[in-house]
């Protein structure tokens, strides 16, 4: 009991000297840490937080993440990229159409009336000045408008006269092109024969046929007897001329003009004998 009393008497005398003694103050405020005393530890955090750098400023050496130094992105100057950068704006498109210098329908889709009527005009005249010197850009313009309006007005045509023959005007059209486009490429020692070009000489060339089919239609030219054969025989020969000298401005072949009419003049028999017949 004795030793208990003055075990007692001595932790309490102990602890009220420790806590009493101004030399403990370090110990007293690490204990006052430990047990959850905020003043020791909120002056130790206020001065870490003045000592740390703002997150406030804005450059290339602060960050708003953990890590407060980053280094600085390089840069450098590349004239190729400056270029690229400059032809890719220079081909977008303007959302500004000019609307007043945009050219016609008919021009955008190749319809060019004074060229068709020129054509037709030598076509219908072969032997006459205008067909002599016909331009060589208009005898060697591939105008197709033309001999599509002409191609279906025969067909219309020998529809009227009660023939369905739109068929053979198409294939014969096509397979003649065809046959035409090689004769003359072998044939032509200037060099080569666009297709199109022939298939707009031997169109335009269908304009005496429209005629002779037009005749049909008011008198069946089969049962003319030799007025109708001396009709066809003429229609044959006329759309030969006119689509040989075309052939011989367009493809500079004066010397071979008549190996390209025989071919030609079998082209239009057909057309003949399935609008007579």
């Amino acid at each position: 009991a004795g030793y208990g009393q003055y075990n007692n008497t001595n932790t309490s005398s102990s602890g009220s000297d420790f806590y009493s003694n101004p030399n403990n103050t370090g110990k007293s405020n690490m204990e006052g840490d430990m047990y959850g005393n905020s003043s020791s530890s909120d002056a130790m955090n206020g001065l870490i937080g003045s000592a740390a750098p703002s997150n406030s400023l804005s450059g290339p050496m602060t960050s708003s993440h953990s890590t407060p130094f980053s280094a600085p992105t390089p840069s450098v100057f590349d004239p190729n990229a400056a270029k690229q950068s400059q032809s890719t704006n220079a081909i977008q498109p303007s959302d500004e159409e000019d609307y007043e210098n945009e050219p016609p329908l008919l021009e955008e889709l190749g319809v060019n009336f004074p060229h068709i009527y020129s054509k037709s005009r030598a076509v219908l005249f072969p032997t006459s000045q205008h067909a002599k010197h016909l331009e060589m850009d208009l005898v060697q313009d591939t105008d197709l408008a033309g001999p599509l309006a002409f191609a279906l007005g025969l067909a219309g045509e020998l529809l009227l006269s009660g023939k369905m023959h739109f068929g053979y005007v198409y294939g014969f059209v096509v397979s003649g092109s065809i046959a035409m486009t090689l004769l003359l490429n072998l044939l032509n020692p200037n060099g080569a024969v666009s297709m199109w070009m022939v298939l707009s000489i031997l169109g335009y060339a269908l304009l005496p046929v429209n005629l002779l089919a037009g005749i049909n239609i008011v008198l069946r030219v089969a049962k003319l007897g030799w007025t109708g054969m001396a009709l066809a025989m003429v229609t044959i020969g006329w759309c030969t001329v006119a689509s040989t000298r075309l052939f011989e401005r367009g493809c500079g072949m004066r010397s071979q003009r008549f190996l390209v009419a025989y071919p030609v003049a079998l082209l239009y028999s057909a057309f003949v004998m399935i609008t007579i017949f």
